[in-house]
C-alpha cells in the first residue's frame, strides 16, 4: 500500500520524504481544497516535484475545488501546463468538467476522483471509470465491507484516510459554511463551523482518525493507497505521523505487525482533538466519535522531542552518487556520474601538462566532492589520472557543477512530458435571466419530504410532485403516483442524499425493482453518481435528473452529466446569479430551486443519536415521515436536522428557507421543496408562487412579510 502524506508547504513534503512517504499530496496557488496552506506556487511547484521525482516518489497536485465557466476555460489550461510538462504523477479532481477537461487536454496524466465527489458505491466508480479515472479517493464513512465492495466490483485503484481530522458532513456536501459565512468547502475555504460550540455543546466535533489498528484490514479489503489527513498542520507533524505509520506498515509486509502503546501516544502527542476514534470502518456512526465537551487543549510534544524530529526529518537530504572522473594530459577531462542505473557523462577541457605541481589523486576527489548546495553528494569516485596533469581549478568546479545538472537532468527526464496543443477559444454566451411571469404552472415542481401535503399539492396546478424514497418505498411509490397522474401531474422519484448499502439493498430486491419497472416514475432525481449508476445498470425507467449535489458549475461538468446519463439536472445552489447567467442555454433542461430550506449538510452521524435518542432503534413513526431536532447556534439561529433514518443519515436545514421566486432565474423548470412546512406554510408559499406565474402584481411573488428568508449566495456568491 502506498503511504500518502499531506504536504502543506515545501518543508512539509521534504519531511514526509525523509520520514518514509511513497507520495505526498499537495495544492499550488489556484483551485485546491485548502485554500489556507502555504501551498507552493512557481518556482517552488516545479521544485517539489523534481525533489520528488529525484528521489523516485511521487506527488499528487490538488484541483479539487468547483471551478466557474471562466475560471475552466480561461485559466485552467495555463495553470496546469508547465506542471504536466514538469511530470506531475496525479490530479486530485472534484469537478466533473474538470475530469472531463483534463482528460481531454492532458493525455496520460492520473486522474484521482477526491473524496469531495462523495462517492460511496461501485456503480459510480464504474461510472468514473469510464470516464478515465484512475484512482477514487473514498469517504470517510465507509466500512471496510464497502471500501473492499468498491475496489473489486469497478477495477479503480482505492485510496482511504487512515490519520487525521475527520468531518461530521460527507466531504463535498457541506454548504454549511457556504451559506452562513460566504466561505465555501467546495472552493477550499471551509470556516470549520461544525467545530464552534452549540446551545448544548459541541455537537458536531468529531474525534480525529487514528486508523493504525487497522492496516491489516485494509490490506485485505484491496486499498491502494492510505492518506494521513493535515496540510495544514506543520512540518513536525507531518513528519512524525509519517513516520509511524511508515514502520507499522514495514512491519505488516515483514509479518510482524503489533501496535505499541507508546506510539499510540506520540500519535497523541502529535496532535489530539479530544482523543482518537477508529472512524467508520466498523461502524455506522455513535456519539463517542465526538467530542462534545468544552475544547480541550492537548499536550504537545515536548521540546526534545520536537528537537529530535528536525533532527531526524526536516530539511533536505543529499542523494548519494557514484562517479569516475578520466584526468589525463591533452585529453578532455570527462565525469561520469551516475544513481540507480542512470548515468551522466559530461566532458571539460582537455587537461595539461603540469609546469609546476599536477593535480594529485587526493586534490582530484576533493574538489569533485564540493557538492554542497545540489541534490547530490558523491560517494564512490574512481580517479583515473596520469598524475601529471593540470587544470585550473574553477574548470573543475565548473566540470562538477555541469556533472552534476547533468545527472539530475537525466534522472528526471523520464519524468518529462511534451507540451499539449492549447485548446481553441469557446465561443460564450450568457443566458438571458426570465421572471416569474414568463413560466407557466406547468413549469413549477413541488418537491416533499412529507406525504402528508400531497392533497395540498394535487389541488394546485404545480406540474410536477416528487416523493422522497427515504420515506416512500417504491412498492409505495405506485398508488402515490396514480393520484399525483390522476390530477394530471407528472410523479417524480426523489433518491436519498446518499446511495449506500440500505438502500442499495432496498432497491435491488427483486420486488422493488419490479415495482419501479411497473410503476415507472417520469423523472428520477440523482443525489449522487451511485444512483445513476445503478438506474443506468438496471436499466430502470424515468427520465434522468441531476440534483443540485452532482454539481455543475460549468458547462463542460454539464456536458460531462450528460455523459452519464443525465437526461436533466438541477442548478447549483452555491454560485451568484451571474455565474449561473455564465452557464448559457445549456445543453440540458435546468431545475432550478427557487424556495425550501438549504441543506447545510449531510451526515452519517445523527442529532437524535448523539443526544441518546435513536429513532431507528426505538422504531418511532419517524421511520414514514420527516423527524426534526434542532440545532440552536450562537446567533440563537436554530436550524433543523432530519433524521432520514431508512438511509441511516442526517440533513441539517438552515434556519431559514431559501426564497427566489422574486429574482431573476435561469432553469427551465422551478422547484420548491417542503420540509418543515405546515399545511398552511406550504399553501402560502405555492399561492404567491403562482400568483407570480400567472403574471399577476409584482408583490405577489414577493415572500409574506412574516417569512423569514434568506436569498443563500444568490446575490453574494462565494469566491
Amino acid at each position: 500500500m502506498e503511504l500518502l502524506s499531506p504536504a502543506g508547504s515545501f518543508d512539509s513534503l521534504m519531511a514526509a520524504f525523509e520520514a518514509g512517504a511513497d507520495a505526498v499530496y499537495m495544492g499550488g496557488p489556484l483551485f485546491g481544497a485548502r485554500a489556507y496552506a502555504d501551498n507552493p506556487e512557481g518556482d517552488r511547484l516545479f521544485r517539489a516535484l523534481d525533489y520528488a521525482h529525484l528521489r523516485g516518489r511521487k506527488v499528487y497536485l490538488t484541483v479539487n475545488t468547483l471551478l466557474k465557466e471562466r475560471e475552466l476555460f480561461d485559466r485552467l489550461y495555463s495553470y496546469m501546463e508547465p506542471i504536466y510538462r514538469s511530470g506531475l504523477d496525479g490530479v486530485i479532481i472534484q469537478d466533473l468538467g474538470v475530469l472531463a477537461f483534463l482528460r481531454e487536454h492532458f493525455p496520460g496524466l492520473p486522474l484521482h476522483m477526491s473524496t469531495q465527489s462523495a462517492v460511496c458505491g461501485p456503480e459510480g466508480a464504474r461510472l468514473l471509470k469510464a470516464r478515465g479515472v484512475k484512482r477514487l479517493v473514498l469517504p470517510r464513512e465507509l466500512s471496510l465491507e464497502e471500501i473492499r465492495a468498491v475496489g473489486e466490483e469497478s477495477g479503480l485503484e482505492t485510496e482511504v484516510f487512515v490519520h487525521g481530522a475527520l468531518c461530521y458532513c460527507y466531504s463535498g456536501r457541506c454548504l454549511m459554511s457556504s451559506f452562513l459565512g460566504g466561505r465555501s468547502g467546495n472552493r477550499g475555504r471551509c470556516a470549520q463551523p461544525c467545530r464552534l460550540p452549540y446551545e448544548d455543546g459541541r455537537m458536531m466535533n468529531l474525534r480525529d482518525l487514528c486508523g493504525l489498528d487497522e492496516l491489516p484490514a485494509l490490506k485485505q479489503a484491496g486499498v491502494r493507497s492510505l492518506k494521513i489527513e493535515g496540510r495544514m498542520k506543520s512540518p513536525e507533524y507531518t513528519a512524525g505521523v509519517t513516520a509511524i505509520y511508515r514502520k507499522y506498515l514495514d512491519l505488516l509486509e515483514e509479518g510482524r505487525f503489533r501496535v505499541r502503546e507508546e506510539d499510540r501516544k506520540a500519535l497523541s502527542a502529535l496532535f489530539d482533538r479530544g482523543g482518537f476514534t477508529a472512524g467508520y470502518y466498523r461502524r455506522h456512526n455513535g456519539a463517542d466519535m465526538l467530542d462534545t465537551g468544552p475544547k480541550k487543549t492537548h499536550v504537545s510534544l515536548s521540546e526534545e522531542e520536537k528537537q529530535r524530529i528536525r533532527t531526524d526529518y526536516l530539511g533536505p537530504r543529499p542523494l548519494e552518487a557514484e562517479g569516475r572522473l578520466v584526468f589525463r594530459q591533452n585529453e578532455p577531462v570527462r565525469l561520469t556520474l551516475s544513481r540507480g542505473g542512470v548515468s551522466a557523462e559530461t566532458e571539460g577541457p582537455a587537461a595539461q601538462a603540469a609546469l609546476k605541481q599536477p593535480l594529485t589523486e587526493e586534490k582530484l576527489r576533493q574538489q569533485i566532492r564540493k557538492t554542497g548546495g545540489s541534490d547530490f553528494c558523491i560517494g564512490r569516485l574512481a580517479v583515473d589520472t596520469d598524475g601529471a596533469s593540470f587544470l585550473p581549478l574553477s574548470a573543475l568546479n565548473e566540470l562538477r557543477r555541469q556533472a552534476l545538472e547533468d545527472l539530475r537532468e537525466a534522472l528526471l527526464a523520464p519524468y518529462r512530458q511534451p507540451a499539449p496543443p492549447e485548446p481553441a477559444a469557446i465561443p460564450r454566451t450568457a443566458a438571458e435571466p426570465r421572471f416569474l411571469a414568463s413560466y407557466a404552472p406547468a413549469d413549477l415542481i413541488v418537491q416533499l419530504d412529507d406525504v402528508r401535503l400531497l392533497d395540498e399539492v394535487l389541488h394546485s396546478p404545480a406540474g410536477a410532485v416528487y416523493l422522497p424514497a427515504d420515506y416512500v418505498t417504491p412498492e409505495e411509490f405506485g398508488p402515490l403516483a396514480d393520484r399525483i397522474r390522476a390530477a394530471g401531474k407528472c410523479a417524480g422519484y426523489v433518491l436519498p442524499p446518499v446511495f449506500r448499502q440500505e438502500m442499495r439493498r432496498l432497491f435491488s430486491a427483486e420486488n422493488s425493482l419490479r415495482s419501479v419497472r411497473e410503476n415507472a416514475p417520469d423523472r428520477v432525481l440523482f443525489a449522487s453518481l451511485e444512483e445513476a449508476g445503478f438506474w443506468q445498470e438496471q436499466q430502470l425507467p424515468g427520465e434522468r435528473v441531476f440534483d443540485s449535489s452532482l454539481y455543475v458549475w460549468n458547462t463542460a461538468a454539464e456536458a460531462e452529466a450528460a455523459a452519464m446519463g443525465a437526461q436533466s439536472l438541477t442548478l447549483p445552489l452555491e454560485p451568484h446569479e451571474k455565474d449561473l447567467a455564465d452557464l448559457g442555454r445549456g445543453l440540458l433542461p435546468r431545475e432550478q430551486l427557487i424556495y425550501g430550506r438549504l441543506p447545510l449538510m449531510i451526515s452519517a452521524q445523527c442529532l437524535f443519536k448523539t443526544r441518546g435518542r435513536c429513532l431507528k432503534e426505538q422504531k418511532q413513526p419517524a421511520l414514514s415521515r420527516p423527524a426534526f431536532t434542532p440545532l440552536t447556534d450562537r446567533t440563537g439561529a436554530s436550524h433543523f436536522c432530519e433524521a432520514r433514518c431508512r438511509s441511516c443519515l442526517s440533513v441539517l436545514y438552515n434556519a431559514v428557507p431559501l426564497y427566489l421566486a422574486d429574482q431573476p432565474l435561469y432553469g427551465s423548470r422551478l422547484r420548491v421543496h417542503f420540509t418543515t412546512e405546515t399545511r398552511e406554510e406550504a399553501r402560502e408559499i405555492l399561492s404567491r408562487v403562482l400568483a407570480g406565474m400567472a403574471g399577476g402584481p409584482a408583490e405577489a411573488a414577493k415572500p409574506g412579510s412574516d417569512l423569514a428568508f434568506t436569498r443563500g449566495n444568490y446575490r453574494r456568491g462565494v469566491e
